[in-house]
């Protein structure tokens, strides 16, 4: 079984809300339950979300969770990562 690290999702979330042209404080407003700080924490990478955190932002970006979860891992393949 494959698994996908998500210590590493900072790096396509904020590339993804960026394409969507939306600020942090906007961005979270369409997450619902998610404010600024925590898109913050989750595009610095100091926080590692937790399932239903990945619904939230999934949401804002108006896409499935599992249409989330494939993006960070095309952009872990593509080696967009920077350690």
């Amino acid at each position: 079984m494959k698994t996908l690290n998500l210590n590493y999702i900072g790096h396509t979330l904020k590339r993804l809300r960026k394409s969507n042209l939306l600020r942090q404080e906007e961005f979270a407003n369409q997450c619902n339950e998610l404010d600024r700080k925590t898109i913050s924490l989750l595009e610095n990478n100091k926080q590692v979300p937790l399932l239903s955190t990945i619904s939230s932002l999934a949401k804002g970006l108006q896409m499935t969770p599992s249409e989330l979860l494939k993006e960070i891992e095309d952009d872990l393949l593509k080696g967009r990562y920077e350690n």
